[in-house]
């Protein structure tokens, strides 16, 4: 921390001569690293560690930015607040964009494990080692895993603007991930399952290995079903998926830009009044929970559907001040290449009751969605979508066989308003989560 501190303490002198009217200093230092094997071998180590710092700042009413990493000496530091005037005097004037004056209130959250700090390579290599074993042992027709990793990262960030606001945090995150092939009578099936959570004892490498395996073997004999309309329960992973095609509407900067499908709707009621979607930044070992959002303002849990009315977007300072509202606690910023942008923290579907087999015998007759294929192809202002997928077919709510080569085709707000139950079984993905859902007549087509 010391020597982040140093670079940051260079960059503010820089800065203080510069003449900016404000500025922001955003440093960084992380560690991570990832194992894998293979067959009993290791054949994946990478380890990288980074140092860097970038720079935000305003003068004569015009952003600029500049980012540098692994900084040698002063002079590095110099070039790179020299690059952020230069851009700044490029840059059209952006009188809403301001920096936060008051810190947040200091909150203890759960994100950071000394373990994870104190890991090695050693441990790491038993740890897929175990992964893999595991997904073999799950089905005697499991004949492959590959890959089978585990990876940990250890973050520290430092910010502080010319308000005087001082901010320091550190976070830690541990991830298991494995494929399977399953191979019965000249036929191959492949299953993925993986894990990522900041504490070590929440990822069980174990698990996470039978569940890759077992799903690799559920898909043996797959085939499609008949076009029509079914009942669907979408697994946890897959509603997050849906999940994440809403989210696009529900960002401020897409809003402003005439890029939502939710435009101008607060207050109406657009989907199923069992769906209460949040974002939550302060969620209890979120991987997004943080005191602070990526430019200093305090994280938040932000309800933006209630019972299927819609409450509100989300904003960073910049589109919160464009727009006449307030920032959210929602600036995200993927690296220090680029300033923050609009983002979630720990988005999800609030759970409800029960689990998927709860789901499945109140189904009855239908299909259990267990992957989805494409949604990236789903367009973010009209909410259509078709996607492959592929899953189970349930009768009398019993699973009969195995399903692919399938199509679901739809409008997400039409598919959120047919929401029939909510699990209560919510789990996160990265930062998007959500608990097992039924839907109603969903659109199902064959090859």
């Amino acid at each position: 921390m010391e020597k982040l501190r140093g670079e940051v303490d260079r960059a503010r002198i820089a800065l203080e001569k510069s003449g900016a009217e404000q500025w922001e200093i955003m440093a960084s230092k992380s560690k991570s690293v990832t194992v894998g094997v293979r067959e009993g071998e290791v054949d994946k180590h990478q380890a990288s560690e980074s140092l860097g710092l970038a720079i935000r700042l305003v003068k004569d009413h015009r952003p600029g930015f500049s980012y540098i990493y692994g900084a040698e000496n002063e002079r590095d530091i110099i070039s790179a607040v020299e690059q952020a005037l230069a851009s700044s005097r490029a840059a059209d004037p952006e009188p809403a964009l301001t920096f936060p004056e008051t810190a947040p209130p200091e909150i203890l959250l759960e994100t950071y494990d000394p373990e994870v700090a104190r890991d090695n390579v050693a441990n790491m290599i038993r740890r897929a080692e175990r992964l893999a074993s595991a997904a073999l042992s799950a089905d005697k027709r499991v004949v492959h895993v590959h890959p089978a990793e585990v990876s940990s990262l250890v973050s520290r960030v430092f910010l502080c603007n010319s308000h005087g606001l001082e901010l320091c945090d550190a976070a830690t995150r541990v991830s298991a991930g494995a494929a399977a092939v399953a191979s019965y009578d000249g036929e191959q099936e492949m299953g993925w399952e993986s894990r990522s959570a900041c504490f070590l004892e929440d990822i069980d490498e174990r698990a996470i290995g039978i569940e890759a395996g077992q799903k690799a073997a559920a898909y043996l004999g797959a085939k499609p079903v008949q076009d029509g309309l079914y009942n669907v329960v979408f697994t946890r992973d897959v509603a997050a998926e849906f999940l994440d095609i809403l989210a696009d509407g529900l960002m401020g900067d897409n809003v402003a830009k005439g890029r939502s499908l939710l435009a101008g709707k607060i207050g109406h009621k657009l989907v199923s009044p069992l769906v209460t979607i949040v974002d939550d930044g302060l969620m209890p070992r979120g991987l997004g929970s943080a005191p602070f959002d990526d430019e200093g303002t305090a994280q938040s849990r932000t309800v933006l559907f209630e019972q299927g009315i819609l409450r509100g977007y989300v904003y960073d300072r910049l589109w919160a001040g464009r727009t006449g509202t307030l920032s959210t606690g929602n600036a995200v910023r993927p690296s220090l290449k680029g300033p923050p942008g609009v983002g979630f923290t720990n988005l999800h579907i609030a759970p409800g009751g029960g689990d998927q087999n709860s789901l499945v015998e109140q189904m009855s007759n239908g299909l259990i969605i267990s992957y989805i294929l494409g949604a990236h192809t789903a367009d973010p202002v009209t909410g259509e979508f078709s996607l492959g997928a592929s899953g189970h077919l349930v009768q009398k709510g019993r699973i009969v066989r195995p399903v692919k080569s399938i199509a679901i085709a739809g409008q997400i707000l039409d598919l959120f308003n047919k929401v029939e139950a909510v699990g209560a079984d919510l789990r996160m993905f990265g930062r998007s989560g959500s608990p097992t859902v039924l839907v109603k007549d969903v659109s199902v087509s064959g090859p």
